[in-house]
Parts: C-alpha cells; sequence; structure tokens
C-alpha cells in the first residue's frame, strides 16, 4: 500500500522546533528607571504594525547608574536599514524618559537575532 505524503507546503513543524521565547531583558542599576525606560521602548514597533522591540527580543538590557545609561539592543549585524531605525527609534525614546535626569546615554548593540526586517 502506497503512503501518501502531504506537500512540504501544507506540513507544520512540530512543536518542539518552535524557537524558544526570547529571554527578559536585563535591568541593571536603578531598577525602578530602567522598569520606566523599559515600558517606553514597547512603543517602538518593528515594521510598522510588528511586534514592539521588548516582546520580540530585541532589547538585551537597560542599565541606569548615577552618570550614565546603557541600552543594548540585539539586532543582528547591524549593517540594514531597519536595524538603524530601530536603533534611533529605541535611542528616541530612551533620551525622551531619561532629559531630567542629565545622564550620559550609549547604545549598544549585540551581533545576534537577525536583521529585523526577516
Amino acid at each position: 500500500m502506497a503512503v501518501t505524503r502531504r506537500p512540504i507546503w501544507m506540513r507544520t513543524a512540530p512543536a518542539d522546533l518552535a524557537p524558544p521565547p526570547p529571554e527578559p531583558p536585563r535591568l541593571g542599576g536603578n531598577a525602578a528607571i530602567a522598569a520606566q525606560v523599559l515600558e517606553a521602548l514597547r512603543t517602538v514597533r518593528e515594521r510598522g504594525d510588528g511586534p514592539d522591540i521588548v516582546s520580540s527580543g530585541r532589547v538585551h538590557a537597560i542599565e541606569v547608574g548615577p552618570d550614565e545609561a546603557v541600552l543594548t539592543l540585539r539586532l543582528g549585524g547591524g549593517r540594514c536599514g531597519s536595524a538603524q531605525v530601530l536603533a534611533e527609534l529605541a535611542f528616541d525614546v530612551m533620551r525622551q524618559q531619561l532629559a531630567p535626569l542629565d545622564l550620559d546615554l550609549y547604545l549598544r548593540h549585540e551581533h545576534s537575532g537577525g536583521c529585523p526586517n526577516h
């Protein structure tokens, strides 16, 4: 008896092959202010109506010290146009949230996570 196989485009991946959920962002230094920045970063969306950068795992860490604040993002190689736009939008949100504190602001990125376009 011949076995009928479904075309590949009709097959579904097993649940155990689904990617793991993103790790929650690491908050350092003044946790209350870092949490405030984290909530504000939820307004930055990937590809217009895509998920926010916190839910998608792009925000790796927020550290707020007495003199400086550092936002670390996962943006793949950081060379595609979407990565640069996301980084600029995220930095603007951080700057708006921390403006009254007169801190030096830094944006860093990891080379993991792929291009935001994909």
